[in-house]
């Protein structure tokens, strides 16, 4: 299966049911983040306002759901061992990694920019 059919499975089942089936606005961005890194982000956005994204960490997939956000866009994944933790203000982005039952998160990615 190629890797964007994955994110769309692996996203669609992150939103929920009635979402799902309605019409969908797709945004990729390829960020840039310390070293050089490239951050590939699948965007899905519902005509609802509800949203979620994709991305690749560790050549692993991870789809993420929209989740509130004091400021700019916060995504995180659903997980027993652990939550990813993506987040997004204007051009810039950054992910996190909080394990289950850990107090602080590790930085995975940082300092991304899209520009």
């Amino acid at each position: 299966m190629t890797i964007m059919r994955k994110l769309i499975c692996g996203v669609l089942l992150a939103m929920p049911a009635s979402t799902a089936l309605a019409e969908i606005d797709i945004l990729s961005v390829t960020f840039t983040c310390e070293n050089g890194v490239p951050l590939p982000v699948t965007y899905f956005n519902a005509e609802d306002g509800s949203g979620a994204a994709a991305t690749m960490v560790d050549n692993t997939l991870v789809a993420l759901r929209q989740v509130q956000s004091g400021s700019g866009i916060r995504y995180e994944s659903i997980g027993d061992n652990g939550t990813y933790i993506l987040r997004s203000k204007g051009w810039n982005a950054s992910i996190s990694y909080l394990a289950a039952g850990a107090a602080n998160e590790q930085v995975i990615y940082q300092d991304c920019s899209s520009r």
